[in-house]
């Protein structure tokens, strides 16, 4: 007999019509141990910001409190959308999943114009917007991906098992937007995001031969991505290098383990951190931040922060295991598996288990676009959360 609590995601015969629903998702109470977490970890990292980012701020600004105030900023307007996003209706982006994402391509493309602004001492060209108010929009089209994904799975659950008329098109649309953040470039936001949409692929229901031959597609792209320049090659050497001697690691690298090695098991003290003077540690208040909690917080906060994390993916994927609309299901698989996984890759590039690759930590690092857009998906998580049941879903007969 089925697990009550058991979602079969690729079974279309499963029924979640809106007239099942008892509990409406704009009404219904909130997954409160979500968002106790989501608030523990901006809390965090709003503390976190300042420890790391003062003295940079206050030597390239004069003042220690610039990345706090953004910080803070982003984080009130990210607040009030998780709070405006727990009472829209999640239907509501299934039925609007192509403007979505006609208009994530069309802010993708805005990089590439004019509007575009790239940082100072780099050709990196990843924002839009006018000087001083700048948005990422690889941060959007994240959710807009995943939207649409989940949409096609849940509208057209059949196709995905037709290579040419439900695997071609969805693996066209994922190359496209990946193509587009790769030319920005980021290749840490484009793998992020092509993978989450293509585990959404498989959990909803792609043939296992298709996933394999997209499995090996990826591969050699990537390949071919890896060995068309240097600097990317060179990464990869380092790592293989520092995976056999540890005296080969690379320069920043080498700096987020000191920092780490330094704090060893009760840290060294909030904002005690030498890692963060003198630029010693680049990077420090953004895609390095957890070297600098390692290294004041020590091995027992960095183990805090992984173990919120993990109960952010847990109470994310009971969401989605009791939700009985398939779209909603799906939608909040998505939105968890992008949170855990960017968590994962840049905990690994700290560490030293992946290679190094510019990633922010959610809800931690510096950095508005992403602080905004990761409590505005939490705050969907929790309008779908309103909407959960806990009988078992219904099956047609053959």
């Amino acid at each position: 007999m089925q697990n009550q609590n058991t979602l079969n995601y690729a079974n279309p015969n499963i029924i979640r019509s809106e007239r099942e629903r008892t509990v409406s998702p704009s009404l219904g109470r909130v997954d409160t141990g979500l968002l106790a977490v989501t608030l523990c970890l901006v809390g965090i990292g709003i503390l976190m910001v300042y420890s790391a980012g003062h003295v940079l701020s206050a030597r390239d600004y004069g003042t220690n409190y610039r990345f706090l105030k953004i910080q803070a900023i982003a984080c009130l307007i990210g607040l009030i959308g998780m709070g405006i996003a727990s009472y829209v209706p999640y239907t509501l982006y299934q039925r609007h999943s192509t403007k979505l994402l006609f208009l994530a391509f069309g802010l993708l493309i805005l990089v590439f114009t004019p509007l575009g602004i790239s940082k100072s001492d780099t050709d990196v060209t990843r924002w839009i917007g006018v000087s001083p108010i700048r948005f990422q929009p690889v941060e959007f089209a994240k959710i807009a991906l995943i939207i649409h994904t989940a949409h096609f799975l849940a509208h057209k659950p059949e196709r995905i098992k037709n290579l040419f008329n439900g695997v071609l098109p969805n693996v066209l649309i994922i190359g496209l937007m990946f193509g587009l953040v790769v030319m920005q470039p980021d290749f840490g936001s484009a793998a992020l995001l092509a993978v989450t949409a293509c585990c959404l692929l498989f959990i909803g229901g792609i043939r296992i031969v298709h996933t394999i031959l997209l499995a090996g597609c990826g591969v050699v792209l990537f390949a071919v991505y890896i060995y068309s320049a240097d600097y990317r090659m060179k990464r990869i050497t380092d790592y293989l290098e520092a995976m056999q001697s540890p005296d080969a690691v690379s320069y920043q690298l080498g700096r987020s383990l000191n920092a780490l090695r330094w704090g060893g098991i009760q840290g060294v003290g909030l904002d005690d951190s030498t890692a963060k003077i003198n630029k010693y540690l680049p990077d420090a208040h953004t895609d390095f931040i957890f070297s600098i909690i390692g290294e004041e917080l020590g091995f027992i906060g960095g183990t805090l922060i992984i173990i919120l994390f993990m109960i952010f993916v847990w109470r994310g994927m009971s969401i989605s295991r009791r939700t009985e609309n398939r779209f909603g299901s799906l939608f909040a698989t998505g939105l968890t598996i992008i949170i855990g996984l960017q968590t994962f890759i840049n905990i690994g590039v700290v560490t030293g288990l992946l290679p190094t690759k510019g990633i922010t930590l959610p809800f931690i690092s510096y950095g508005g676009s992403s602080l905004v857009i990761s409590l505005v998906s939490v705050g969907i998580l929790l309008n779908i959360s309103r909407g959960t049941l806990r009988s078992s879903p219904k099956t047609l007969k053959p």
